[in-house]
């Protein structure tokens, strides 16, 4: 220490010394983003879709799905989550084309395979026009199904056409805070690009990180890993992390101008409306499916006990007993 330094009170080369020690932390933290900001790159190539998928062409891009079950069945669509693909229905598909239903479970962009929005138009309305297009294309009301975020989407096309619409299940469903009075400080954060690219490289499409998270979402963590592999595989395809990264404010913005998000729309819905819900779900806990439950006039609410946010990976038989039933249900006339 020099004599300078020396004479300077305790207190002010205390607070110079934790500065220099909050710098440190903060660049240390930054290198730490950019290697896997760099790494993520790296892990990106040329990935191919599976085999068999299909892609339907709408206004913002072709949209792909796994198609399954007889023509001329009744039309069900399946529509993912945050950061999943039609691959993570892939057990349910199979089970309700067995059942006579004709099955298109699609990935919502940016996710799975199908083309990333140039214009990053991933909010709710335009993803519900999406599946209005795709619905178009079947020519015939579907019974249109989403899990968590997708229900968003999926509650916002039955608003704004229930005409294409049978009917709607939504499992586990996170419509957000209805009727919001300001915006989520975070979603502002979140559209500094830098700032979504390193969060998205840092959880979502960091190798290390993804069990965990899909851990933290689920009751019975032992279903996980078999789940990692799926998962990840369109994360491979090029530009993943920047097309995430994209979506990302998507997933903490309150006011995007979506129906959906008001509840004086939510309960004038027209469509027959089914729930389906894991007892355990601490993402969207219970209490926001009985909410649901009373605004949408459900006709059913199916509560799975012992499971989480994502019932069709952690009790697999349950939930598609439920799905049978919520099927029946809202496409069965009122008497």
């Amino acid at each position: 220490m020099g004599a300078g330094e020396a004479k300077r009170p305790l207190a002010v080369r205390m607070g110079a010394s934790a500065l220099r020690g909050f710098i440190a932390l903060v660049l240390f933290i930054l290198v730490l983003l950019l290697i896997l900001r760099g790494l993520a790159a790296w892990r990106e190539g040329e990935a191919m879709a599976p085999a068999g998928t299909s892609y339907f062409a709408t206004p913002a891009g072709r949209v792909a799905a796994r198609v399954a079950g007889p023509a001329d069945g009744i039309p069900v669509v399946l529509v993912h989550g945050t950061a999943a693909w039609s691959g993570f229905w892939s057990e349910v598909a199979d089970h309700l084309a067995q059942r006579g239903w004709r099955v298109i479970a699609i990935d919502l962009p940016p996710f799975g395979w199908s083309d990333r929005d140039p214009s990053a138009r991933y909010d709710r309305v335009t993803q519900a026009e999406r599946l209005s297009a795709i619905l178009g294309v079947l020519g015939k009301p579907a019974v249109v199904v989403g899990h968590s975020f997708g229900a968003g989407a999926v509650t916002e096309l039955g608003l704004r056409h229930p005409e294409q619409v049978r009917g709607l299940v939504l499992v586990d469903a996170a419509l957000g805070e209805l009727d919001p009075k300001t915006e989520a400080p975070v979603a502002k954060v979140m559209r500094a690009e830098p700032v979504a690219q390193l969060a998205t490289s840092a959880i979502v499409t960091n190798p290390n990180a993804l069990e965990p998270f899909l851990r933290s979402l689920i009751e019975r963590k032992e279903q996980a890993h078999r789940w990692i592999p799926v998962l990840r595989e369109p994360m491979l395809r090029a530009g993943s992390t920047s097309a995430y990264a994209a979506w990302l404010p998507n997933l903490f913005t309150k006011q995007d101008g979506a129906l959906s998000r008001r509840s004086a729309s939510v309960g004038a819905i027209k469509v027959p409306v089914a729930l389906i819900w894991g007892d355990a779900d601490t993402v969207t806990p219970l209490p926001q499916g009985k909410r649901i439950e009373a605004l949408t006039r459900a006709r059913s609410l199916t509560i799975l006990p012992g499971v989480g946010h994502i019932p069709h990976i952690e009790d697999p038989a349950a939930f598609q007993a439920a799905l049978d039933q919520s099927l029946k249900t809202v496409t069965k006339e009122k008497e």
